[in-house]
């Protein structure tokens, strides 16, 4: 990872948005939206693909994640905001979104709202909607769960990531080789590759430093109601990537987003898991481009 630089800006309201990046003189921008519970960093190591086509590539951490400064009261709104943020200051007037797994919602917020800024939306084992009357039959179980608890018991699942963050702290090769275990056979098979390991390990660590809470506010985010999503204008590449083997965010998931994305691309890639984003990171950054 000593090929990716750690920066940071301080924004309007003086707080901390951290991010990695790679190849600042780079012509081809490219903004990366991280998963849920991971980070910034757990990104491919391999930056030759960035460097081949010319990319300038930007992986943002949401409040609390990574060295981002810990918000309690955020939506992904604001989040799409501080990208903007972050644009402006570096001078940039247009990029490709890549948003994977939860990073996918907030991928599509900024989309809507910069759409004048945006070249591509390409969506990976993405989220969609937690609190919406039109997604509620097909949300995975997992996330039906997590939207409940965050809705009824929000002292619940503040717990359980505080628990699950400690457990990191003082266990973490065997919390994270737990997790490894409950994966399908598919992702295993990514993550038996050590430098894969690697940063995925450094994505939980900076994802629950923050006692889980950075976590836990995330969560939070993701569940507020929300407005509709608007299509995109027709100007805007729309690509989906879905795993048939994803238990995380389903088939059934990208479905509705190539149903909602009506001009999209969709890649559906039968032997893959949730982690597709990492074994297929070429294909997808190239593509991003086109």
């Amino acid at each position: 990872m000593h090929y990716f630089k750690d920066s940071y800006i301080h924004l309007r309201d003086n707080r901390k948005l951290s991010f990695k990046s790679y190849g600042d003189t780079n012509e081809n921008t490219v903004i990366f939206f991280h998963g849920f519970g991971s980070s910034a960093s757990a990104i491919h190591p391999d930056p030759k693909t960035l460097e081949k086509s010319n990319i300038h590539f930007i992986a943002v951490n949401r409040p609390g994640y990574g060295e981002s400064t810990l918000n309690g009261k955020y939506s992904m709104e604001d989040v799409a905001d501080d990208i903007n943020e972050l644009l402006d200051s570096k001078e940039i007037q247009k990029v490709s979104v890549i948003g994977y797994s939860a990073g996918g919602l907030y991928s599509q917020f900024f989309t809507d709202k910069y759409s004048e800024k945006v070249n591509s939306l390409n969506l990976v084992s993405s989220a969609i909607p937690l609190n919406s009357k039109e997604t509620k039959k097909i949300l995975p179980s997992n996330w039906k769960m997590i939207s409940n608890m965050n809705r009824y018991f929000p002292f619940m699942t503040k717990v359980f990531f505080s628990k699950l963050s400690k457990e990191l702290t003082n266990n973490l090769e065997t919390t994270l080789q737990k997790s490894i275990n409950d994966m399908v056979e598919e992702d295993q098979r990514i993550v038996s590759d050590l430098n894969i390991r690697n940063v995925i390990t450094k994505g939980a660590v900076e994802a629950y430093h923050n006692k889980g809470y950075a976590v836990y506010y995330d969560a939070l985010a993701l569940c507020k109601k929300i407005t509709t999503i608007k299509t995109p204008p027709s100007n805007i590449k729309v690509n989906i990537w879905q795993g048939g083997k994803d238990n995380i965010w389903t088939p059934s998931t990208s479905l509705y987003l190539r149903d909602k994305y009506t001009h999209s691309t969709f890649s559906f890639i039968e032997d893959e898991g949730h982690l597709l984003y990492l074994s297929q990171w070429n294909e997808i950054l190239k593509k991003s481009l086109c």
